[in-house]
């Protein structure tokens, strides 16, 4: 399976390059405050939600990847239901567009709040739960400390983005998002990475 795994490292490789090049296209969205989401519904909507659609694709291949070439045991059911989770909550994402960050309130948009909290949820139980479960692995002993580290982080991290979205903070929610997203995406990058450089056979 290393090469499902392999897809997954790429897709996550591509989210990250589509993602910087968003910042950088004229979107008029402003990083500090807009949402990830709100470029969704922007002048490169389609683009941004293929984008989730990438990202969806390689959480997908990286279940595949732990449940074949990793198991259970070692690994807790519970990560990979979590991942599971969290990829269908952000597919979810694509077709339920957000209200743009200022704008009234739509049944469509609290749908896609709530995938977007869900998302959070399960990808904090994901990588902590799984992260846990690796250490007697020797594939992951080189990998380790780094995914301990981004997992340990993003319980504070969703902690501060829910912070701010008090009033006086607000202005910021958009980078505290950007913080969360990028620590656990990072994690998911990483660890299709090592599957795939050390994943057995193909």
């Amino acid at each position: 399976m290393k090469v499902v795994a392999w897809i997954a490292f790429l897709a996550y490789i591509a989210y990250f390059i589509g993602m910087v090049a968003m910042h950088v296209l004229p979107t008029g969205r402003q990083p500090l405050y807009n949402t990830v989401s709100d470029y969704g519904v922007g002048r490169f909507g389609v683009a941004a939600r293929t984008l989730t659609a990438i990202n969806v694709l390689g959480t997908l291949c990286l279940l595949a990847s732990f449940l074949s070439i990793v198991g259970s045991p070692p690994l807790a059911g519970t990560g990979f239901i979590a991942l599971a989770i969290l990829a269908l909550s952000r597919l979810g994402l694509v077709f339920f567009l957000t209200d743009e960050s200022g704008t009234k309130a739509t049944r469509i948009g609290l749908v896609h709040a709530l995938l977007a909290l869900i998302s959070f949820v399960a990808a904090i139980s994901a990588i902590t739960t799984i992260t846990k479960g690796i250490g007697s692995v020797p594939m992951w002993h080189g990998a380790l400390p780094v995914l301990d580290v981004l997992a340990t982080l993003s319980t504070p991290l969703v902690i501060v983005l829910a912070l701010s979205l008090l009033p006086r903070a607000r202005s910021i929610f958009g980078l505290t998002e950007r913080l969360f997203l990028a620590d656990v995406n990072l994690w998911l990058l990483v660890a299709a990475g090592v599957m795939a450089l050390h994943g057995g056979s193909p």
